[in-house]
């Protein structure tokens, strides 16, 4: 009668919600679609690299989306270790992989740390959250030839909220208005944006019944484009800008992640460093704080030499953080290099929490 699907918890507690068959075959083929529309089809093997098992859906429907598009299904899974995942490749050649962003990267690290590459994965799609520029970069280094794209915007509970197509830039979705009806909401002055306008973004799926998704809050920040898409595709474009947490407050001003992320982003790739990062800021018994950045490295005594020029960095472009190590505010802040897999996956999601605040009221 119905599919039982997590939300992953990602960003809270987990929930867990009903999906009907009915509705499942719905959200499989609209995602089917948007998968299409950048051109994958009968003559592509696809490597499924998404995480099976906790309720998540994300394996589940890759299965369901690749049957309906007639390709071949290597339904690998994100649990797969490192040399078996590289043997499969080895074996079948895939030339479409489909996953998350943090295994991406693990997987392209471990690729140039043993000298290999793979030019026959002529696409790449990945979903459940943003992959940056600069993890673009490191990821095309392992795969030379594929072109990076969005599987999807995309959520357990509400489906697919939005598709790429050639011309939609890396955070660009078109909206498929006869399957969500999305709004860009303030809800600081309670009023809906105006078109170009940042807020956050409230969903209502017009397919769904058995529990109906209305005005459905998701924590992520977006606004509509001003001008219609070259493609032609009369949907608009939403473009989104990350989530509404992931910024954090700091001695009265909010520092963004992206913020973090450029401040090391030069050195990707240089001696072994990973895009995968993850920052921690805590309040100390004697009231002071601490920071740390933490970095994953397949190479961590040759990445050491980068983290003064790394702090360096995170000096000037966040001001606020020299003046609090100067006033002795900061009493910890560091730059510390781990190895490739180490920093925390959710299991049911394979994402990595970027920030950790542990501060009392945060």
């Amino acid at each position: 009668m119905s599919y039982s699907l997590s939300t992953g918890g990602t960003s809270g507690i987990a929930r867990f919600v009903p999906v009907t068959h009915r509705e499942w075959d719905v959200f499989s083929e609209v995602q089917a679609n948007a998968l299409k529309n950048l051109g994958v089809n009968k003559k592509d093997i696809v490597a499924n690299l998404f995480v099976a098992g906790y309720f998540w859906p994300s394996f589940l429907g890759g299965h369901e989306i690749i049957k309906k598009i007639g390709a071949v299904h290597l339904p690998v899974s994100a649990i797969t270790d490192i040399e078996k995942l590289i043997y499969f490749f080895d074996l079948f050649k895939p030339t479409v992989i489909l996953s998350v962003p943090s295994l991406l990267i693990y997987f392209a690290d471990e690729l140039l740390k043993k000298g290999k590459k793979y030019p026959e994965v002529r696409l790449i799609q990945f979903a459940g959250e943003h992959l940056s520029e600069n993890a673009s970069k490191v990821v095309k280094k392992a795969f030379p030839d594929a072109e990076i794209k969005a599987a999807g915007y995309t959520s357990a509970d509400c489906g697919l909220m939005g598709y790429q197509c050639n011309h939609c830039g890396p955070i660009e979705y078109h909206v498929p208005t006869d399957f969500q009806f999305i709004e860009i909401y303030n809800f600081d002055e309670n009023r809906p944006c105006k078109e170009g306008e940042l807020g956050e973004i409230v969903v209502t799926n017009l397919k769904r019944t058995s529990i109906p998704i209305i005005r459905y809050r998701l924590g992520d920040l977006g606004y509509y484009k001003k001008k219609k898409c070259r493609c032609g595709d009369k949907n608009p474009v939403l473009v989104l800008k990350g989530r509404s947490g992931e910024d954090f407050k700091f001695g009265g001003s909010y520092v963004g992640m992206n913020q973090i992320e450029k401040c090391f982003s030069d050195f990707v790739s240089k001696d072994g460093i990973s895009a995968n990062y993850q920052v921690e800021i805590d309040n100390l018994e004697n009231g002071k704080t601490s920071f740390i950045l933490r970095i994953e490295s397949s190479n961590i005594e040759a990445s050491k030499k980068y983290k003064n020029e790394i702090k360096e960095n995170l000096f000037k472009e966040i001001p606020l953080f020299k003046e609090g190590v100067d006033i002795d505010f900061i009493e910890v802040f560091k730059v510390e290099f781990i190895k490739l897999g180490e920093l925390p996956r959710n299991p049911v999601t394979g994402k990595i929490k970027r920030l950790i605040d542990k501060r009392v009221g945060n």
